[in-house]
């Protein structure tokens, strides 16, 4: 499945969920879909290539990640994600089916580094695991998507059971290039009182692990 949309969001501090579910409630969003906790392992080169064209503030980037949703191990997709300022487009593809957890990463590695369609796999290393719980919602008129995502935390990929918090809730709202003009329309006349600004989980929490030197 291949997606392109516009990505914008809003960074606030832990515990902030209420306060964003007030703000898209009052502007006319409506859930529309159950909460889902989400999990993505996340690659990067051996030299650290995608995370320091972040870093850099390089306007063209890339981030390839596995994704599954629930703990459910028998759907497991690989995406890759690339950005341009806040446009992006993501490619997905569902990956291998797990029965469980047991040997997951080394089960991962061993998918990824058989593909045909990705150059040079064995130039890329797992580096580390995100997880969190996301809400779905929706503007009346479904032409703009919010996600509200909380209880953020990550590990090593060499210690999976080592979880750091990330204590940040994260407003991204989602719509179509099309739909940019009606979102800037909708942002002014509604005064959201937030302001977007360039975040990824993934930069995040490789800040959170190096510092604890947990990734070197």
């Amino acid at each position: 499945m291949n997606e392109n949309r516009v990505e914008k969001k809003f960074v606030l501090g832990k515990y902030k969920e209420d306060f964003l579910k007030k703000i898209l409630i009052l502007n006319g969003f409506t859930k529309y879909f159950i909460p889902r906790k989400i999990s993505s392992i996340y690659l990067d080169t051996l030299n650290f290539d995608f995370a320091k064209d972040n870093i850099n503030g390089v306007s063209r980037r890339k981030k390839i990640r596995f994704r599954w949703y629930n703990n459910d191990y028998s759907k497991i997709y690989l995406e890759e994600k690339n950005k341009q300022n806040f446009f992006v487009k993501k490619n997905i593809s569902k990956a291998i089916n797990f029965v469980s957890k047991k040997d997951l990463v080394y089960n991962l590695k061993e998918y990824f580094l058989n593909l045909k369609k990705i150059h040079n796999n064995f130039n890329y290393q797992f580096v580390l695991q995100t997880n969190y719980l996301r809400s779905y919602w929706i503007s009346n008129d479904k032409k703009i998507r919010a996600t509200i995502d909380t209880n953020i935390n990550t590990s090593p990929i060499n210690n999976l059971n080592q979880r750091l918090e990330l204590n940040e809730t994260i407003l991204e709202l989602k719509f179509s290039p099309s739909n940019e003009k009606f979102f800037r329309n909708l942002f002014i006349q509604n005064d959201f009182n937030l302001r977007s600004k360039k975040y990824s989980k993934y930069l995040q929490s490789f800040y959170i692990l190096e510092d604890s030197g947990l990734i070197n």
